[in-house]
């Protein structure tokens, strides 16, 4: 009896008010899908709707375990016995092996396992098998007298000892029975303000009015007929599931639903767990059941005699954080939203509520219900006065949507609690209010309209969209009205689905029936032109949507009075296509006045409230009006989650909003998760391919980037473009947002020209789709200007801010904040150039605008004091630039949480000036202080945190402290190699920096590594820089001239590099190899570090190729495919940097990256693979020596035994010289 516990907190609310549901014209707005309202007499219609979504998969499996090592398959006896259990559950399985049936149960964690055993194994197995939580009950099969009943006692899941398979079947069907009449979630209504009618459990009012429409509505056989079918379909190779529905077929009729209920456990088990988990496919298609139970029910009540006050039990478990809003809700009103079955008897429902304790994570009730049918208008039925059935002889049985006060809960045990609930009416005035408001919101012309409404307003589209084409069908075509209503509700369907080309084609038909009316339907033409400006819209079609809208609008004001609701609506999807066009005053304009008529008409806690305050915070931001989209960002929080269906897209848009807050608070991680639930309501509401679908991607890599995620941000913007390039026009404005996002991770990755590639598309279809003088624009250019800033090519990215600034100037007010940006933007450019002065400006004209348009606390007033600071550092004019940075902290202490990740910009940035100043120690307290934010705030493998760490080693540095600044480097060399591409310039420059540190540490031949590593990845970056190449080289070669770094330290490595060529070698070879080695060296052997200019000297390298193949390949092919791929040093760095080729083997894969390994060390092919065996050999030993050492001799003589084999294959080389060249 598993179940869901929601708790509905309530707060203050107005009386629901006839205004609020007879509106003169409904129309379908940006945010919500029309849903056509009729006072037409309702007719009864037949349903012959075809359900797509089916799926037995979703409904938990009840599985038979027979374990049993002596079973004989082939018996007689057996195989009736699993024909018998087959019976009762059709997944019956048999294991002879004892681990093998425990791991099948621990595998699958959806399933409630029946275990039956032996006796004769049952100590072996129960201590291994008992706790799993998967496994509901044992049955001990044992054909003689017991042993050991006391023992067998204390296993609280075993049921008893049976004699014969007869019996054990019983106790199973009476246990699945239970289990699948009482697993039913229930529904707390808070009362602490019991009067707001938005606070109720949305998903239980929804499936109450689901269900009222499926009672009234009229069902012909051919529903039976295909819901058989579909049971055929699901279990089409079980045997006896076939029988029983062939059974269903011939014999079920409308009054005998009870006893099928009772006796069937398939149709119970579907029943229950549609309601339970809200699977809408399957109630509607058990429509005809639902009203056949419930009527019997309520035929065989009213018939009865029950006039007394009556107890009743039932026992349920429910999960120990449900079971704390459960007890805290005393006073409330607890709901049930499926026929519910209970007991008159107190211990049965303490046997069932008992199953609790073996699960931690448990907690079990026992429900008293205190029943006085003199208030009862939900019917039940005790089961014992309709059948003589053993195991129902208690049971008390409620239709659904029974309603109950919760009195008091006490604990009985540590596992067990018990509470006494009193029936109540469903008549209660807040309920019904907030019903009755919500029948209003989906009236139609007959049932099936009213379901096809309510599917859309539970985000159902793909039913709802079936419902409506089976109206169309069967509605004639005279009645004009009605067909226009269908297809404009199939367009506002599709256009929900992101099918807008459906959507549009629905919209135009309607649109053609509507004007051959004789009498024209103004609200109806309205209605249709607004949902065809809403499609351009969602098309990047800005002109064409805002043409319609005006159409409508023309219509509006002609028949409507002027505080009508469908002016609220036009005006406010006006106001997002003026948004969407740039023109935010005319935004603003038309949104203020959408606010007005809806506050007249519409209680604050509204659910059409919701949009309009969304895109009043939209907006608002776009004309720099911070506070007033703050306060419209607070009411939404308001309204959430209280009257949308989980499914709906609307509830996902009021997700991402409140994401954004947490983004913009730099809560990252908070703001991931309202994204990731964004993502989730649309996957479940939406197809694959869904526009919106990309917007939520878009939205979670954006997180991922501000996380210094690049590569997973970089997979959700390109999931977002792929979505984008099936879904919309090759021009839409959206594609552009998201060739922009990934132009952005791409120019913070290092790649600077593919990041160009991408933000000159945005440029492209910006210009296409967008007015010249739109702010888009403007904000591409700057993105262009900032990667050219990035690749210091100041002219172009000061030509491209300048840009910016002339198209923000002529659509933006001149004290609009976004200005601030680009004068900002553009002092950062001259300040790169040396241009102070100028940049000063700038950035001083930027808090001129800030300070006239924003509060004194808002964090961009915080930059752009940061940027003047900047500006006072280049002039060395430190007082000034401490002054001005410590008014950016004091700015970001106020308005950011402490572990903001912009005041560790700022700590910073004051530690750079104390740096400066070499005020070493406050300077390393302010870079530590950022560190420590940046440490709780961001990934640990984020970029920003190894530039702190890069600081602190340089204070160390400074300070003479070497070994704490080889630390810290060390430390941001970690991070960059997990975060930044291999070939990325801050990477050279870690290796560099770790080469100065060991230099002057003496550590000669480990910086010598370092500087070479630095400078072959300046070498080969995608934007090398030439003065900094001849800088690195420059030091490089001034670490090869120290004498210690030439002779001693090849001395000191004698033992480690050459002594297990030694070992290795026949007395002839070690004399050749220590020749050429003595030669090579100038009289030192050669340690494994060095650079190429030793190993050229190798006399036998021309015909190294070969061996090392022979080494490498075991077939001809191979060594040919190889060969190919050797041709070119520069194909080895690009599979390194790219990753392994599809047609490329995991082999040859592994050996090209540690071929690459070596490469940056050498320029000659031959040598290169010399380098690569020789340090593969080496590594080879010391792994060798670490197992020793940690005393796993057999990996240590292994690792050993690899290495002596290649380097046997180098005294080939050197011994016997190959005169063939490959």
């Amino acid at each position: 009896m598993s179940s869901s516990v929601s708790v509905i907190a309530t707060s203050k609310s107005t009386n629901v008010t006839d205004d609020e549901a007879n509106t003169a014209l409904i129309l379908s707005k940006s945010d919500d899908v029309n849903t056509t309202q009729s006072n037409a007499q309702q007719h009864p219609i037949e349903i012959d709707i075809s359900f797509r979504y089916w799926s037995a998969h979703s409904m938990r499996k009840f599985i038979i375990i027979w374990l049993d090592p002596n079973m004989n398959e082939l018996n007689n006896d057996y195989q009736n016995s699993i024909s018998q259990l087959r019976q009762i559950v059709s997944s019956t399985k048999v294991f002879t092996d004892v681990e093998q049936c425990i791991d099948f149960i621990i595998e699958i964690e959806n399933a409630k396992f029946f275990l039956i055993l032996p006796e004769a194994i049952t100590k072996t197995v129960m201590p291994l098998i008992h706790d799993t939580p998967q496994l509901d009950s044992i049955y001990v099969f044992c054909l003689n007298n017991i042993k050991d009943e006391q023992w067998i006692s204390k296993w609280k899941k075993i049921k008893g000892v049976f004699s014969d398979i007869l019996s054990i079947c019983d106790q199973l069907q009476r246990n699945i029975n239970h289990y699948e009449r009482n697993g039913i979630p229930v529904y707390i209504i808070s009362t602490s303000s019991i009067t707001d009618l938005n606070e109720l459990d949305q998903t239980f009012m929804y499936s109450q009015l689901l269900t009222e429409i499926l009672l009234e509505m009229n069902y012909e056989k051919a529903t039976k007929t295909e819901f058989i079918e579909l049971c055929r379909k699901q279990n089409q190779d079980n045997k006896v599931q076939l029988h029983k529905i062939d059974d269903f077929e011939r014999n079920y009729e409308h009054h005998s639903a009870l006893w099928w209920y009772i006796n069937e456990s398939f149709i119970v088990y579907m029943l229950t767990r549609a309601l339970r988990t809200q699977n809408i496919a399957t109630i509607i298609k058990m429509g005809f059941y639902i009203k056949d139970l419930h009527r019997q029910i309520k035929q065989i009540h009213s018939a009865s005699n029950k006039n007394k006050l009556m107890t009743t039990y039932r026992g349920q478990v429910v999960a120990n954080a449900e079971f704390e809003k459960l007890k805290n809700s005393i006073g409330s009103l607890i709901a049930f939203n499926s026929f519910i079955s209970t007991t008159t008897s107190s211990v049965e429902a303490i046997l069932y509520a008992e199953s609790a304790q073996v699960d931690p994570q448990l907690m079990g009730i026992v429900f008293q219900m205190e029943i006085d049918p003199s208030i009862l208008t939900i019917p039940f039925v005790s089961l014992s006065d309709v059948y003589d059935i053993p195991f129902c002889e208690n049971e008390i049985l409620f239709s659904m949507h029974t309603v109950f006060r919760i009195n008091k809960i006490e604990q009985i045990t540590d596992y067990l609690w018990s509470v006494d609930l009193a029936l109540t009416s469903d008549t209660d005035g807040q309920l019904q209010r907030l019903a009755q408001r919500l029948r209003k919101e989906i009236e139609g012309q007959n049932q099936l309209h009213r379901l096809g409404n309510l599917l859309i307003r539970m985000g159902e589209f793909d039913k709802a969209e079936e419902i409506f084409k089976t109206l169309l069908e069967t509605t004639s075509n005279v009645d004009l009205e009605q067909v226009t209503s269908f297809y404009n509700q199939l367009g506002c369907i599709c256009k929900e689905k992101g099918n807008f080309s459906s959507a549009l084609s629905y919209h135009q038909k309607a649109q053609e029936i509507q004007q051959k009316i004789a009498v024209p339907n103004h609200s109806a033409l309205a209605n249709i032109y607004n949902n065809i400006g809403e499609v351009h819209r969602l098309m990047g079609e800005y002109s064409t949507a805002l043409l319609y809208y005006r159409k409508t609008l023309i219509i509006g004001q002609n028949f409507v009075s002027s505080d009508s609701p469908m002016l609220a609506i036009i005006y406010n999807n006006i106001s997002q296509v003026y948004n969407l066009m740039g023109d935010y005053s005319a935004a603003l304009s038309y949104l203020q006045k959408t606010l007005e008529i809806q506050e007249k008409n519409f209680p604050l806690n509204d659910s059409n409230l919701i949009a309009k305050y969304n895109n009043a915070d939209k907006s608002d931001d776009s004309i720099g009006e911070n506070s007033v989209a703050s306060l419209n960002l607070q009411k939404v929080f308001e309204i959430q989650e209280k009257v949308i269906p989980f499914k709906n897209p609307d509830l996902a848009a009021t997700y991402e909003n409140i994401a954004r807050m947490h983004y913009a608070m730099g809560e990252y991680s908070i703001a991931l998760s309202h994204h990731q639930k964004a993502f989730e309501i649309r996957q479940k509401s939406l197809t694959f391919d869904h526009p919106l679908l990309a917007i939520t991607h878009n939205n979670i890599g954006q997180v991922h980037y501000a996380m210094g995620e690049y590569s997973t941000g970089l997979v959700h913007h390109q999931r977002a473009l792929e979505i984008q390039q099936k879904s919309l026009p090759l021009n839409h404005p959206d594609l552009a947002a998201t060739h922009n996002n990934i132009g952005r991770v791409y120019d913070s990755m290092g790649n600077y020209s593919t990041a160009l590639s991408h933000l000159q598309k945005t440029l492209e279809i910006q210009e296409e789709s967008l007015p010249p003088h739109h702010p888009d624009l403007a904000t591409t250019y700057e993105n262009i200007g900032r990667v050219h800033y990035a690749m210091r090519e100041y002219s172009i990215a000061l030509s491209l801010h300048q840009k910016a600034l002339e198209i923000r100037q002529k659509s933006l007010m001149s004290d609009h904040p976004v200005l601030a940006i680009t004068h900002n933007n553009i002092g950062q450019v001259h300040y790169a150039m040396g241009e102070y002065s100028t940049a000063l400006l700038h950035h001083q004209r930027a808090l001129e605008i800030q300070q006239k348009s924003l509060p004194s606390s808002h964090p961009d007033l915080a930059m752009t004091y940061n940027n003047i600071g900047e500006i006072y550092v280049g002039m060395i004019d430190y007082s000034n630039a401490i002054l001005y940075y410590k008014r950016t902290l004091k700015i970001q202490q106020v308005a950011f949480p402490s572990n903001h990740p912009l005041l560790a910009i700022t700590y910073s940035n004051i530690g750079r000036v104390h740096e400066l100043r070499e005020h070493y120690s406050d300077a390393l307290f302010n870079y530590e202080n950022a560190l420590k934010i940046r440490k709780k705030a961001l990934p640990p493998n984020h970029p920003s945190l190894a530039t702190t760490y890069n600081s602190i080693a340089e204070m160390y540095r400074l300070t003479g402290d070497y070994s704490s600044s080889l630390l810290y480097h060390e430390h941001t060399l970690e991070i960059q190699t997990k975060s930044l591409p291999p070939n990325h310039l801050s990477l050279a420059e870690s290796h560099h920096q770790i080469a100065v540190i060991l230099k002057g540490l003496h550590r000669y031949s480990e910086a010598a590594e370092h500087a070479s590593r630095g400078l072959n990845i300046m070498r080969h970056s995608l934007e090398p820089q030439q003065s900094q190449v001849e800088k690195y080289q420059k030091y490089l070669d001034e670490i090869l001239l120290i004498p210690e770094c030439s002779k001693l330290t090849m001395v000191k490595n004698i033992n480690e590099w050459t002594y297990p060529f030694l070992l290795v070698l026949h007395s002839s070879h070690q004399s050749r190899l220590h020749s050429i080695l003595f030669d090579l060296t100038d009289g030192h052997l050669m340690p494994p570090s060095l650079p190429h200019e030793c190993l050229t000297k190798l006399e036998s390298n021309k015909q190294v190729k070969s061996i090392v193949l022979e080494m490498l390949s075991d077939s001809v092919d191979e060594r040919d495919r190889v060969l190919k791929d050797f041709s070119s040093v520069d194909h080895i760095e690009s599979i390194y940097l790219l990753g392994k080729p599809p047609e490329m083997s995991e082999q040859r894969y592994k050996f090209f990256t540690s071929f690459h390994k070596v490469s940056i060390f050498c320029e000659d092919e031959e040598e290169l693979a010399v380098r690569w065996a020789l340090d593969t050999a080496n590594e080879f030993r010391q792994l060798g020596g670490q197992c020793a050492e940690a005393g796993n001799i057999d990996s240590a003589r292994e690792y050993f035994q690899r290495g002596k084999e290649l380097y046997k294959h180098l005294a080939k080389i050197i011994d016997q010289p190959r005169s063939q060249t490959p």
